[in-house]
């Protein structure tokens, strides 16, 4: 008995831990540590992205001298499988696309991440009154 329930309740870690994922979401070296997530959508899993984009005109996420420079910057986010296949087309408009599935496994590549802790605590609330379950 005492071993039957030992191997439940290790299967139900193990299941806990699989279908969620912890990923890094922001731009640049502005991002943060997004809450554990694993609702990406009807049957979809959740994963981990990275990829760079050029500052475009009229591109919200790049401010006027970055557009008019056209520099590259990078976007960190936690996406299903298929939107991370779809990014990894070459029509897409972004490059050094890298899809991942464990924890954390999007960091920027100079490893520095950091927002400021008002805006950090700010968009975690923002994340907690979002998340659905």
């Amino acid at each position: 008995m005492h071993r039957e329930l030992f191997f439940i309740v290790v299967f139900c870690l193990f299941f806990a831990t699989t279908v969620s994922i912890r990923c890094y979401t922001g731009t640049d070296n502005k991002c943060l540590i997004a809450p554990e997530n694993k609702d990406c959508g009807v049957r979809e899993v959740c994963t981990c992205v990275k990829y760079a984009y050029k500052c475009l005109h009229g591109d919200v996420s790049c401010n006027h001298q970055e557009q008019s420079a056209n520099i590259t910057k990078w976007e960190y986010l936690i996406v299903s499988k298929s939107v991370c296949k779809a990014l990894q087309n070459p029509r897409s408009g972004v490059t050094d696309v890298t899809c991942c599935s464990t924890n954390l496994c999007n960091s920027p590549n100079d490893g520095v991440c950091t927002w400021s802790s008002g805006r950090r605590r700010a968009l975690r609330k923002f994340n907690q009154l979002l998340k659905i379950e």
